[in-house]
């Protein structure tokens, strides 16, 4: 048995109820080494475990070919895309009254994926066939994104409701806040880890289950969804929108990271739930045995790679190797997540910079305005004696022939 049969086997296996990113890398490594025979026999190995009818093993099967298809080349891209592998061994399934319903959804999403990965290469042109016979015979398994909401305005009433719920829910924060404040301060004294307030967190977050402004801080979206409408916003799949108030009853306002804001429907969104505090910790601890114990296997494994080949321990080699590959799933969540908060953070560096530029410059603008105000109010005294005309005088003739010559020989006098 070959080691890319075993390894698409153990990417398939039934008894997986998830997909194992490890396993299906393993699966693109090795595909990527020979391109030009591993496609051929990938595919054809697929072809076999397609052929069961068992969930599990082409839930995981689907989900392989997604990944080999964006990240094995252009070779296996057409060997996915030929007809014979299409109708013969996907679409057949559609057919098939014995393969469960939510594997024929997703067999549609895959296609669908696969069209939107594949529609720059007119030589992958059978995908988008095959896209089209879905639509036209299977319609009932195309999931597609729901149809926005009206703009109905919020009633008066709804409204105050909600900014009622939301201040009640930042006094619920700050007490909970100074509350994690006066334990931890107990805590440090007495050395005793006593949480009471935990129970309350509890009881609140069951309280405020409902989607509402005042829960929800963050969403992440359901469906790709492209405006051209100048007031709302364009998102793909899976991104995470920041919650900034609500519009209509049915729209809220939200910015993505990259700092782009606008409004959205609520059925295209779902609210990210955030971690519990053991959650949270034990992601911690992943990130810092990542940081701290794991990277100098890294480390010591590129410097072994470096080294002279001569002298180099293939064994110690090996087992750095076994031991730092599984790292990768959890090496990408991470570089995922604080790629995220970066671009979260430059957004806001530069929109705290406009903010500030914008009140200097008001500011700027307001002392000029002050100092040209005081300089107009204080008018020059006249110096000694005489006395000084007024310029309108001056400068006045009257129907009379009264003027500035009649004025001086008046003084003169």
């Amino acid at each position: 048995m070959s080691s890319l049969k075993t390894q698409i086997d153990k990417a398939t296996d039934c008894t997986l109820t998830d997909d194992n990113w490890q396993f299906i890398l393993d699966v693109c490594d090795t595909i990527s080494k020979d391109p030009e025979k591993n496609s051929k026999d990938a595919i054809s190995f697929i072809r076999s475990r397609l052929s069961t009818r068992d969930a599990n093993t082409l839930f995981r099967t689907l989900s392989l070919i997604v990944a080999i298809a964006e990240n094995c080349g252009s070779r296996l891209q057409q060997e996915i895309a030929s007809t014979s592998f299409l109708q013969e061994s996907v679409l057949s399934k559609l057919s098939d009254k014995k393969v469960h319903k939510q594997v024929k959804v997703r067999i549609t999403e895959v296609i669908a994926h696969l069209n939107k990965t594949f529609k720059n290469d007119p030589s992958l042109r059978p995908i988008q066939d095959a896209l089209q016979t879905v639509r036209t015979k299977y319609p009932q398994y195309c999931k597609g994104a729901p149809s926005k909401p009206a703009k109905t305005a919020i009633p008066g009433k709804v409204k105050e409701q909600e900014e009622q719920e939301l201040e009640r829910a930042l006094q619920l924060s700050v007490q909970e806040y100074e509350r994690e404040q006066s334990v931890r301060k107990i805590n440090i004294k007495n050395e005793v880890a006593d949480m009471p307030h935990e129970s309350r967190e509890s009881v609140l977050k069951d309280r405020l289950e409902p989607m509402t402004i005042a829960n929800v801080k963050k969403v992440r979206a359901l469906y790709d969804l492209i405006s051209y409408e100048p007031d709302e916003l364009s998102f793909k799949k899976g991104d995470i929108i920041i919650v900034v108030e609500s519009v209509y009853r049915d729209w809220w306002r939200g910015a993505l990271p990259n700092g782009k804001v606008g409004i959205f429907p609520l059925n295209y969104v779902t609210p990210v739930v955030s971690k519990t505090p053991e959650e949270a910790a034990r992601e911690a601890s992943v990130e810092e045995r990542l940081l701290k114990v794991e990277q100098l296997k890294i480390d010591e494994l590129l410097a072994l790679i470096s080294s002279d080949p001569l002298t180099l321990d293939e064994d110690r080699v090996t087992d750095l190797y076994n031991d730092v590959l599984p790292l990768r799933p959890s090496l990408a969540k991470a570089i995922e997540k604080y790629g995220t908060r970066r671009d979260e953070l430059t957004v806001l560096h530069d929109r705290t910079s406009k903010a500030t530029y914008f009140y200097d410059s008001l500011i700027d603008k307001a002392v000029h305005h002050s100092g040209e105000f005081r300089a107009s109010d204080s008018l020059p005294y006249p110096s000694g004696g005489r006395l000084v005309e007024p310029p309108a005088l001056q400068q006045q003739l009257t129907s009379s022939g009264f003027g500035n010559q009649g004025v001086d020989n008046h003084f003169n006098r």
